[in-house]
């Protein structure tokens, strides 16, 4: 079984998915930007550094969003991951920034 990682409000499932090496989800970057951000002061960590993840749709014609909020707490890396893909790659989400019920 593999993670799938999505938001309802960008295209559902398909934001990112895991490969068979298990060493995080890729981003399909062919049609998401990703960022981490501090929650708090909005300015964009480096890669590894743990945050918000922010998503900008590069192929909604409809409703694009710019720089959407998740309030998912996860990671990004960037080096090549063991199954060959070059993709950015987020790591499970570890929590929320905000109160959910």
């Amino acid at each position: 079984a593999f993670d799938i990682y999505g938001l309802s409000e960008i295209i559902g499932p398909g934001v990112a998915i895991e490969c068979s090496c298990k060493n995080g989800l890729h981003i399909a970057e062919d049609h998401f930007l990703a960022e981490i951000i501090d929650p708090l002061t909005e300015e964009v960590l480096p890669d590894g550094c743990p945050g918000e993840l922010v998503i900008t749709s590069i192929t909604k014609e409809a409703l694009p969003l710019i720089r959407y909020r998740t309030r998912d707490l996860t990671t990004l890396e960037r080096t090549r991951c063991d199954c060959g893909r070059t993709h950015v790659r987020m790591q499970k989400v570890l929590g929320r920034s905000d109160d959910m019920v």
